[in-house]
C-alpha cells in the first residue's frame, strides 16, 4: 500500500538559509504577463514534436477549492511556519509576501492558470535522476541541456510561473513522445523550521518517495483533461496573481515577442478564448494597439504589405561557426519608430533593434536563418533573451564584428530603399548623424513615451555652450557668448539686449538698450538689462506634424527656471547647423510670443516644466533639429 502523497521540504543540513528574495522569481516580477507569455512561448517552440504541426498553447484560468489541491494542508502550514520564522525580521518584504498567501488561502476559491501544450514531445526524462528534461524544469538550477538554434539556454526561465503564484507554487504534468505519464508540485518558498525544528532549503516538492514525481497524469482543472494520445505538457499555477487585464496584457505580449512565429503559423495560441493565429491577426493587432509595448502593430504592418515593403537579404558565408542567412523586410511610415524586431529561427524576437536612422520613420523585421548563426547568437544572449551582449562571447572581437555586419546591413538597405523609392532625396541622407562606432541598444526599452495620431520623433540634440577660450572673438556672428562674473555661460545680441560697452553709450543699442543705454536707446526696464545665460534642457523632444508643410512640435523641458526666455532653432547638418526660419510660433501657455528668424521670445521657463510649442518652418522635409534655450534665471 502507498502512503499518502505529502508536500516534503528538505532539510538544509545545517547548510544556507534562503529568503524570500530568490533571484530566479525576482528576474521576472517587473514584468510577469511578459516573462510568462515568453517562457512559455519559447519553451513550447523548442518542444515541438517535428510533426509539421504547429506549437499549440492554451492559457485557461479557473477556480479551485483550496481542499482541491493536493495536501493544501502540508502546505498552508509551510506558508504559516515561513511567516513566523522570518517576522523577526526588520524589513516587512517577506513578511508582507506570507501574510498576502495566506489571506488569499483562506479564500472560499482559488484563481488559479492552467497553461497546456500540444504538438510538443513533453517533458522527457521523468524517471531520470538528473540531466533531462524534466529534472531540469523541476529540481535543476541554472541547468539546460538545450543546444543549438533553440530559444533557451540558462535554465532560468522556469521560475516565470512561479513570480505569476501568490503561492510561488507550481504543479506539473505531461504525457511525453515515448508516452511515459508523470507529474508533480514545486513549490519555491523561503528556509523555515518544520516540525521537527530542522531549517528547511525553502523549496518544497509534492510527490512521491524522495521527492520523485508520481508517474500518471494530474488536471487541477475540473473541465480539462489532456486527450488521449496528445503529447505535450500541463502546468497548474496556483494562486495566479494576474490583475483584470491579464489576458489582454498577455495576447499583447506574445504578439510582441511571437509576432513572427504567428504570422509564419508555426505557433497557435489560446488566451482564455482569445485565439492567436495567423487567421487572426488583423483583429487582434487592431484590439490590442493600446496593450502593445514594442510595437508589434508595426511591425505586423511591414509583415503584411506586399506593395510598400522591400526586402533585402545577406549571406554570411565567411566564417563556418557563423554561416547563415538573414532577411529583412523595410516599410518607411509616418509614425513608425525607426526599430527593427531582431528575430531568431524559433520565430520569437530577441530586441528591438534602434540607433539606425534617426529621421526617417520606418519599421522593420530582420529573420536570421541557419544553425550555425543561430546557435552563435544564443550563446551572446542575456539569461532574458533579451539582448546579445558582445562580453559573454569568447571571441569578443568576432562577436562585435558580427553584430556590426548586422547593423551595417541594416542601414545599407535603408539608404539603398530610399534611393529607389523615395522621389524627392532626403538631405540630410540616412545615417549622415550616425557615430562611426553604434554599440547595441540596451535590451528592450523600460521607458515608454507615446503620442498618437501621425506625429513622430525627430532627431534632437542639446548643445552645451562652452565659453570661448582667452582672447578669442568671433566678428562674423551677431551672437555673442561669453561667462558672467558668477562664470555662467551669458548671451547678448538678442534683440532687447542691445550693446555691452565699457562706459557711457554702447554700440548694440536696438530696442532694448542693453547693459547702459547704447546709441539705440531702449525701451526695457533696466533690472532687465542683463546678459542672457544658457538654460539647461532636461529633456527635448521634436515631433513632427506635416512634414510637407515643415510643421513641427518641440518640447523643451527646462532644468531651471527663467523669465525674459528666448528659444533657437537650428537645422542639423552633418558638419555645421543652419538657422532655422521659423514662418509662425504658438504655444497654449504664451499666446504672445513673437519670431524673428531662428529665434522664438517672450517666453518664460518653468523648472521641469515642459513647454510644448507648434513650430512651422520654411523647411519641407524630415530635417533633424538643433534647440537652445535661453533666459534671466531666476
Amino acid at each position: 500500500m502507498g502512503q499518502k502523497r505529502k508536500w516534503n521540504f528538505p532539510s538544509n543540513n545545517f547548510g544556507q538559509i534562503f529568503g524570500i528574495a530568490d533571484s530566479g522569481v525576482e528576474t521576472f516580477k517587473g514584468t510577469p504577463m511578459k516573462s510568462l507569455a515568453r517562457e512559455i512561448c519559447q519553451n513550447s517552440l523548442d518542444a515541438n514534436d517535428q510533426s509539421g504541426q504547429p506549437t499549440k498553447i492554451e492559457f485557461k484560468a479557473f477556480q479551485l477549492a483550496p481542499s482541491d489541491i493536493p495536501d493544501f494542508e502540508g502546505l498552508y502550514d509551510a506558508l504559516k511556519r515561513s511567516l513566523a520564522f522570518w517576522s523577526g525580521q526588520t524589513t516587512d518584504r517577506a513578511k508582507s509576501f506570507f501574510e498576502t498567501a495566506l489571506s488569499v488561502a483562506n479564500n472560499v476559491a482559488i484563481t488559479c492558470l492552467r497553461i497546456s501544450d500540444y504538438n510538443t514531445t513533453g517533458l522527457t526524462g521523468a524517471r531520470e535522476e538528473y540531466n533531462s528534461a524534466w529534472c531540469n524544469l523541476t529540481k535543476s538550477s541554472g541547468a539546460s541541456d538545450k543546444s543549438g538554434s533553440n530559444g533557451g539556454s540558462f535554465g532560468i526561465g522556469k521560475y516565470a510561473p512561479f513570480a505569476c503564484s501568490v503561492f510561488r507554487t507550481v504543479f506539473y504534468s505531461t504525457l511525453d513522445s515515448a508516452n511515459q505519464s508523470a507529474y508533480q508540485g514545486v513549490s519555491r518558498l523561503t528556509s523555515f523550521r518544520n516540525a521537527s525544528e530542522e531549517i528547511t532549503q525553502g523549496i518544497g516538492f509534492y510527490g512521491g518517495e524522495k521527492n520523485a514525481p508520481v508517474y500518471e497524469q494530474i488536471s487541477l482543472d475540473s473541465e480539462y483533461h489532456r486527450p488521449v494520445g496528445q503529447h505535450g505538457t500541463d502546468i497548474f499555477i496556483l494562486g495566479f496573481n494576474g490583475d483584470e487585464h491579464w489576458r489582454e496584457q498577455m495576447v499583447a505580449s506574445i504578439l510582441d515577442g511571437f509576432l513572427y512565429a504567428v504570422f509564419n503559423g508555426t505557433l497557435v495560441v489560446d488566451v482564455d478564448g482569445t485565439q492567436i493565429s495567423k487567421d487572426t491577426l488583423d483583429g487582434l493587432v487592431e484590439s490590442h494597439k493600446d496593450y502593445f509595448r514594442e510595437r508589434a502593430d508595426e511591425y505586423y504592418q511591414t509583415l503584411l504589405n506586399r506593395t510598400e515593403v522591400c526586402t533585402f537579404e545577406k549571406l554570411f558565408t565567411e566564417d563556418p561557426e557563423t554561416c547563415g542567412k538573414v532577411t529583412l523586410r523595410l516599410m518607411i511610415e509616418a509614425g513608425f519608430h525607426r526599430r527593427v524586431a531582431m528575430v531568431r529561427q524559433t520565430g520569437m524576437k530577441i530586441k528591438d533593434k534602434g540607433h539606425i536612422n534617426g529621421i526617417i520613420p520606418f519599421a522593420g523585421v530582420l529573420y536570421i536563418e541557419g544553425v550555425e548563426l543561430n546557435t552563435y547568437l544564443r550563446t551572446l544572449e542575456n539569461p532574458q533573451h533579451l539582448e546579445w551582449e558582445v562580453e559573454r562571447a569568447d571571441n569578443q572581437r568576432k562577436a562585435k564584428k558580427l553584430l556590426q555586419q548586422l547593423s551595417q546591413f541594416i542601414r545599407e538597405s535603408l539608404n539603398e530603399m530610399r534611393d529607389d523609392s523615395s522621389e524627392e532625396e532626403l538631405d540630410p541622407p540616412v545615417g549622415e548623424y550616425l557615430s562611426a562606432k553604434q554599440e547595441e541598444e540596451a535590451a528592450n526599452e523600460k521607458k515608454e513615451e507615446r503620442i498618437m495620431d501621425t506625429i513622430h520623433d525627430v532627431d534632437s540634440r542639446v548643445t552645451e555652450v562652452k565659453p570661448p577660450s582667452s582672447g578669442e572673438q568671433d566678428e562674423d556672428t551677431a551672437e555673442t557668448q561669453h561667462p558672467n562674473d558668477t562664470g555662467e555661460i551669458s548671451v547678448s545680441g538678442f534683440p532687447g539686449e542691445g550693446g555691452s560697452g565699457d562706459q557711457g553709450a554702447g554700440n548694440g543699442g536696438g530696442n532694448g538698450g542693453g547693459h547702459h543705454a547704447g546709441n539705440g536707446g531702449g525701451d526695457i526696464p533696466k533690472e532687465h538689462r542683463q546678459a542672457l545665460s544658457t538654460i539647461p534642457a532636461s529633456h527635448i523632444r521634436n515631433l513632427v506634424r506635416d512634414r510637407k508643410e515643415g510643421k513641427y512640435t518641440i518640447i523643451f523641458t527646462p532644468a531651471i527656471s527663467a523669465c525674459d526666455g528666448v528659444i533657437e532653432i537650428f537645422m542639423s547638418a552633418e558638419s555645421q547647423a543652419y538657422d532655422a526660419n521659423i514662418l509662425s510660433a504658438h504655444c497654449a501657455t504664451h499666446p504672445n510670443l513673437t519670431v524673428e528668424g531662428n529665434k522664438i521670445q517672450n517666453i518664460n521657463f518653468t523648472r521641469q516644466q515642459p513647454l510644448k510649442i507648434d513650430v512651422q518652418i520654411d523647411y519641407h522635409d524630415y530635417c533633424p533639429m538643433e534647440v537652445k534655450g535661453y533666459g534671466n534665471k531666476v
